[in-house]
């Protein structure tokens, strides 16, 4: 029988570490003291959030990496991870707004709450992109388009591009009614249930945006 390898060798040993507070082989002596070996994936994660406060998000990645570690999963299985969680929002302001908002909304406290990297930002004519690896090795992509009264618009609609003195008139006039989606594409997800977790993470995470974009918006 093949022997398990150090809990400490696991590849992701330091981001669990960091986002928990405890280090990972601590984390598989508390998890086999509960009889976790012979509990289901669902019922593990419940464990984890219930007896030691995890956030949810990171209880579908522990569980992962100590089903990994028992030899019940194996490592690197699903590296490029089976499913994809969403959300979006549409809130006032055109997209270079829009993102910079989000980029002060992710404070350092905020990032590392949710296991996030400083975040890279990268424009495209119609996109505002604010990129950035989770530390559960998934990957996260901030996307923000204009949702009305843009230039690219009437390309769309016309054929043709408006000039800047008249794109320039159109976004003075504009004002306050421009909008923007904001969408979130976080891919590479290991598990339907970390999937759902980071769903509901990220709508609450939405929710805090809106609230937060209403109150500094003249700051």
């Amino acid at each position: 029988m093949t022997a398990e390898p150090a809990p400490k060798d696991y590849p992701r040993a330091s981001a669990i570490s960091h986002a928990t507070g405890t280090d990972f082989p601590t984390w598989v002596q508390r998890l086999d003291g509960a009889g976790a070996r012979d509990l289901d994936h669902t019922a593990i994660a419940r464990l984890l959030v219930k007896d030691w406060g995890v956030q949810e998000w990171w209880a579908q990645s522990l569980t992962v990496a100590y089903e990994q570690q028992i030899g019940r999963r194996v490592v690197g299985q699903s590296c490029e991870g089976d499913f994809s969680a969403s959300a979006s929002r549409t809130v006032g302001g055109d997209m270079d707004a829009v993102r910079e908002a989000w980029d002060r909304f992710m404070t350092d406290a905020r990032r590392e709450q949710l296991g996030l990297s400083e975040g890279r930002l990268t424009d495209t004519e119609k996109w505002r992109y604010w990129r950035t690896d989770v530390e559960d090795g998934t990957k996260l992509s901030v996307n923000v388009t204009a949702k009305n009264g843009t230039a690219e618009n009437d390309t769309a609609k016309n054929g043709t591009a408006k000039t800047d003195a008249a794109s320039s008139s159109a976004d003075s006039s504009a004002g306050d009614s421009s909008r923007s989606t904001l969408a979130i594409e976080h891919k590479g997800i290991e598990t339907a249930e970390a999937r759902d977790a980071w769903k509901r993470a990220w709508k609450s995470t939405l929710d805090d945006f809106t609230t937060w974009i209403k109150e500094n918006r003249d700051r």
